[in-house]
């Protein structure tokens, strides 16, 4: 089971460890191959795995009046890292090191924090102030203070270099589809379920709106064939991001109507994983004309 930790004290009760440095928004296959890397090594040196990243993403800091877009919330990056069987996940405060020079982080966190035996990064790592520090200069301070740092190199699909600001250009264009193949797995969102406008109710077409983080990526506004999971179980579902305009909607909604299932799900956890992008969100004559062409999206999506 993993344990989630943001204190120095929880680690070096079970140290040394090998551990694996970087942000891990998304936990694509880069980072899935920086896992199971590290993975090996503390099979090796006979030790725990430990991912350290950053409870808020630094840039979230640094820019403080941008805003920063994410794959995943630390909920959802921490329950992937947890199924690929690492041990522990270290959540720093980044204004805990932003200062530090490349080698106090090393000193400070790697070897007094962790008493590291293995570190593995990925080939464009930085770290200490300013990002004065990369993945030779980490070799360099592996020799001087005693571990080993391993390298992974970048991941290819189809000519591109798989990394987390790729994959969220892939989703915001719909393209929910192609995301798999840079995560390893279907983009999803999760959030409560939350009382809407009641148009599904109106319509006849129950549907379930959900509070969706507000720094997570979302795709492009549409429709989309969908999956959903309620209480542990998958059910088929369409699901459309946008503002309902055939209603006048002025806000932002995304919504998922699950095929076959009736039950009322307020205030319930669910997350919903895109397959493919439908079609566009449109603004129809009559609710009559909405309802029908809702009704073939239905049926589309039970065919697949």
């Amino acid at each position: 089971m993993l344990k989630i930790t943001e204190q120095y004290e929880d680690a070096l009760k079970s140290a040394p460890w090998c551990v694996a440095l970087g942000s891990f928004d998304g936990v694509h296959l880069g980072h899935r191959r920086l896992i199971e890397l590290l993975k090996e090594e503390a099979k090796l040196y006979g030790t725990g795995s430990l991912v350290y990243t950053f409870n808020v993403h630094p840039r979230k800091i640094l820019i403080p009046n941008k805003h920063i877009y994410l794959i995943t919330d630390n909920e959802k990056r921490a329950e992937i890292i947890e199924d690929m069987g690492i041990d522990m996940l270290y959540l720093e405060d980044f204004n805990n090191v932003r200062d530090m020079s490349a080698e106090d982080f090393v000193k400070k966190i790697l070897v007094d924090g962790f008493r590291v035996k293995s570190v593995v990064v990925g080939y464009n790592y930085r770290f200490g102030i300013k990002g004065e520090g990369n993945a030779e200069i980490l070799m360099q301070y592996g020799e001087k203070y005693g571990f080993k740092v391993n390298v992974v190199k970048a991941v290819e699909v189809d000519g591109h270099t798989v990394s987390s600001s790729l994959i969220r250009h892939i989703i915001r264009s719909g393209s929910v589809d192609k995301v798999a193949d840079y995560l390893g797995r279907d983009f999803s969102v999760h959030g409560k379920v939350i009382y809407g406008k009641q148009n599904g109710e109106v319509m006849g077409i129950k549907t379930a709106n959900i509070d969706v983080k507000k720094d997570i990526t979302l795709p492009k506004k549409g429709v989309y064939y969908t999956s959903t999971t309620v209480s542990g179980k998958l059910y088929k579902s369409i699901s459309n991001i946008g503002f309902n305009p055939t209603f006048d909607g002025e806000s932002l909604s995304v919504e998922t109507h699950l095929i076959d299932f009736c039950d009322n799900i307020y205030g319930e956890e669910i997350e919903i994983f895109f397959h493919r992008h439908k079609r566009d969100e449109y603004k129809f004559e009559s609710m009559e004309e909405l309802v029908k062409q809702i009704r073939r999206d239905i049926q589309d999506r039970l065919a697949i």
